[in-house]
C-alpha cells in the first residue's frame, strides 16, 4: 500500500522524502524532536540527534513541557533517546534515497518534518485501557546550494575588518 504523504510540493528532480508508518513511539517526543531539527541541514540534524542518544544535549520541549525539569540554558527540556534513534534511522534513510536520486547529500536540507498519530492497538493481554503509543513521521529533504546572502555575510565581514586595519594605520601615522 502506498503512504500518501501530507506535503504536496514535491519534485522528483531536487528531492527526496521518506516515512516511517506506525512507529512504536511517543508522539509528543516525536513532535518535538521534529521541531528540533526542522530546516536545519541533514548533516547538523544527525549530530542533534547523535548527541540526543549520547545525552548531550536535551531536546527542548516547548509544547508538551508540564512538570518537565529545565535544562541548562534551554528551559524544559528532556532526552527522547528512543525516538531520536528511530529519527535518525529515518534521516538515514532519506539520505540512502537522495543518494539513489543523484542529489548531492552534503547539501540537503530538512524542508518538511512532521509527526502524527497512528493507529493505536490494544496491548495484548490486557482486559481494557490500556493502548500502544504509535507515531507517523514523515520527512523531506531539498537539495539547497549556498545562497548569495551567506557568501555575502562572509565577504562583508572581511571587508570590514580590512577597513578598520587600514584605519588605525592610518591614525597611526597621522599621529607621528
Amino acid at each position: 500500500m502506498t503512504y500518501k504523504y501530507s506535503f504536496k510540493e514535491y519534485s522528483k528532480d531536487h528531492m527526496a522524502r521518506a516515512a516511517l508508518v506506525s512507529a512504536n513511539l511517543s508522539l509528543k517526543h516525536a513532535v518535538e524532536v521534529c521541531n528540533e531539527i526542522r530546516n536545519k541541514k541533514l548533516s547538523k540534524a544527525k549530530s542533534i540527534l547523535e548527541e540526543v542518544i549520547l545525552k548531550k544535549k536535551p531536546i527542548p520541549f516547548k509544547r508538551f513541557n508540564q512538570e518537565i525539569a529545565h535544562r541548562k540554558k534551554i528551559g524544559p527540556g528532556r532526552y527522547p533517546i528512543k525516538t531520536a534513534k528511530q529519527i535518525l534511522k529515518l534521516l538515514e534513510e532519506v539520505e540512502a534515497n537522495a543518494q539513489y536520486s543523484g542529489l548531492n547529500t552534503s547539501q540537503l536540507k530538512i524542508i518538511h518534518i512532521s509527526a502524527k498519530k497512528a493507529s493505536r492497538p490494544p496491548h495484548y493481554g490486557r482486559i481494557r485501557g490500556i493502548f500502544m503509543k504509535r507515531a507517523t513521521v514523515e520527512v523531506v529533504v531539498k537539495e539547497v546550494a549556498e545562497t548569495k546572502h551567506e557568501k555575502k555575510k562572509t565577504k562583508g565581514k572581511t571587508e570590514n575588518k580590512e577597513v578598520k586595519r587600514v584605519k588605525t594605520q592610518k591614525s597611526k601615522n597621522d599621529e607621528k
